[in-house]
């Protein structure tokens, strides 16, 4: 969704004319940079998505026990709000980043154009994620 969501409506704020995110984000307007980028994204990706799985196994029987779109529901929540909007690291994209980013880094145009990559990636995972489950639930019942 990231690279989706870079083409479509967030490479201006990484190269460009005013590119404001460079200012504290590598970029590939800079190589040097951008190569330390494409080096740890996998293994950063991979870090941060058994960092989740560690956090939501205590509460894989509960997600089991409710209907596919509540699990979507419930999982979607967790990811667009706790890990994104309402997440306590300042960013553009989120409630602390308005608050306490400056103007110049972060404004209502920004704020709006990084949703879309954080509403879709929370569905998809969420999404996903309940299919497993529920997968995985028909596997165990049938043996």
């Amino acid at each position: 969704m990231g690279a989706v969501a870079y083409q479509l409506l967030t490479s201006q704020f990484y190269i460009g004319e005013n590119p404001v995110f460079t200012a504290y984000l590598r970029s590939e307007s800079n190589p040097a940079e951008w190569a330390h980028t494409n080096l740890w994204l996998v293994p950063g990706l991979l870090l941060r998505a058994l960092l989740i799985s560690i956090v939501l196994l205590p509460i894989v029987e509960t997600l089991r026990k409710m209907t596919f779109w509540k699990q979507v529901s419930v999982l979607f929540g967790l990811t667009f709000i706790l890990l994104h909007l309402a997440a306590a690291a300042p960013s553009p994209s989120n409630i602390e980043g308005l608050i306490y980013m400056k103007p110049e880094l972060v404004g209502m145009k920004t704020f709006l154009l990084t949703q879309p990559e954080m509403i879709f990636q929370s569905l998809l995972f969420a999404v996903g994620l309940s299919w497993v489950l529920k997968k995985d639930d028909k596997k165990s019942t049938r043996k």
